[in-house]
Order: C-alpha cells, then structure tokens, then sequence
C-alpha cells in the first residue's frame, strides 16, 4: 500500500502544472504607433512558450503512471527542474521586454500629451489673435479644431494600445507566477517521493538483515538434522550389520542342527532297520 501512494500524490501534483493561458487571452497589438511585425513576432513566441509549457506539463503527466514500476532518478527529476527554468527565465525576459515596450509607450504617451497641450495652447492664442485681429477666419479655426480632434483621437488609441500592453504585460506576470508556482509543487513532491524511497529502502535493508539472520538460523537447523540423521544412520547400520551377524550365525546353527537332526535321523533309521532284521 505504501508504494501506491507514492505514484497517486505525485500524479496530482503533476496536474497542477497545467498552463491555463492561451493565445486567445493575448491582446491585439498596437497598429497606430508600432511595428506590425514586432507584435505578430512577440504573439508567435508567447504561443511556442506557451505550447511548450503544455508539452512539459503533458510529458510529466505521461511519466507519472510509471512510477509504480519505475522510481524517478535523481536525472530526471534535475531534468525537469532545469526545463522548468529554462522556462521561467524565457517568459521572464519576454516580461522584460514587453516592460521595455511599455516604458516606451508611455513615454510618448507623454510626449504627446504635452505636444496635444502645447498645441491646444497655440490653437487658443491663435483663436484670440484672431479674435483680436478681427479676421476671424472660421475655416482655419475648423482645421485647427479637426486637426486637435485628430491629434486626441490619435492619444486615444494610444492610451487603449498602452492599456493591451499593459494587459499583456498582466498576463505575462501571472503565467510567470504560475510556473513558480509549478516549481514548488513540483519540488515538495520530488522530495516527498525521495524520502518515501528512502524509507522503503531502510525497511528493505531491515527485511533484509532479519531475512539473512532467519536464513542462517535455519541453516544451522539443517545441519544439526544432517549431523544428528548421520549419527542415526550409523547407528541403525551398525544395528542392521548387527542384526545381519546375529541371523547369518542363527542360519549357520539351524544349518547344523539340521545337519544334525539327518544325521540323527539316518541312525535312527538303521536302528529300526536292525531292529527289524533281527525279528
């Protein structure tokens, strides 16, 4: 029952590895203010992360059943700790430069904020010097007002691509977060599952020990029986030799009592033959 348990709390821990993230969850990129190929760069290598921490939580999954039959090594348990790494240390220089890309952002968020302000300035003292001046053109003041709709318009796709990005960026932590997360459990089960060796191979190596000393005893049983059996059959065969000479030397007197006994009877027998002869 205890090398059952081992497998079962290892599998589910396994199973808390799974990544939740998709590339659905991923925001659009930004179109008005950065390179289209930077972000369907960055969106194909968020996918192949993310693909291959599916692949890794599959291959640990995959390799838990097994563990009834086969203890996990030392290798492979560094094996999967330094895949686990590698991971975090891709999704954390992603993170980074998604970091970078933000500052970025942000910093012509600014930029244009403070041109948007310097521009409304300046479309204001013009209205008043044309106000002043009298000229008052209407057509210039409708440009100059499309023209700051505009500029706004452009400051709030801007702000809504800071805001996927910074989204992303989110999403980025906590994927990151949930490997750490993976690495623990992954490392408390590890553990777990080498102490358990441990100690069934301390209580092998206790069976073993008694195993051997019952073997020796019994060992040294066997050869009291063959000794004692040996001494009994010399002394049944010395008995039976004993017995032999008693029946060859009973044989040998029955032999010369019937010797004897013709002997006896042939005297006889020319007794009585006399005896009739003389009548």
């Amino acid at each position: 029952m205890g090398q059952k348990d081992g497998p079962e709390e290892f599998s589910d821990c396994t199973k808390t590895t799974t990544c939740t993230k998709t590339a659905d969850d991923l925001p659009v990129g930004i179109t008005d203010q950065f390179d289209e190929k930077d972000f369907s760069s960055s969106s194909e290598s968020l996918c192949k992360s993310q693909t291959l921490s599916s692949s890794d939580s599959e291959t640990i999954a995959k390799t838990s059943p097994g563990l009834d039959s086969i203890p996990l090594s030392e290798i492979d348990k560094a094996a999967v700790l330094t895949l686990i790494r590698e991971e975090i240390i891709a999704k954390e220089i992603e993170a980074n430069e998604w970091k970078r890309k933000y500052e970025e952002s942000r910093l012509e968020v600014t930029e244009m904020r403070k041109i948007v302000d310097e521009y409304e300035k300046t479309v204001a003292q013009m209205i008043e010097d044309e106000q002043r001046k009298n000229i008052g053109s209407q057509k210039s003041v409708h440009q100059l007002t499309v023209e700051r709709d505009q500029a706004l318009a452009d400051l709030n796709s801007v702000e809504r691509s800071f805001s996927d990005l910074f989204r992303r960026y989110e999403n980025m932590k906590t994927v990151l977060e949930g490997f750490k997360k993976n690495e623990e459990v992954l490392k408390k089960c590890a553990q777990e599952y080498l102490t358990r060796v441990r100690q069934e191979e301390q209580r092998y190596q206790t069976l073993k020990i008694h195993a051997e000393e019952k073997l020796d005893e019994a060992n040294e049983e066997i050869a009291q029986v063959r000794s004692k059996a040996n001494a009994e059959s010399v002394a049944l065969n010395a008995g039976l030799r004993k017995e032999q000479m008693k029946v060859e030397s009973l044989e040998r007197a029955l032999e010369q009592k019937n010797q004897e006994i013709e002997e006896l009877t042939k005297i006889c027998d020319e007794l009585i033959a006399k005896m009739g002869t003389t009548d």
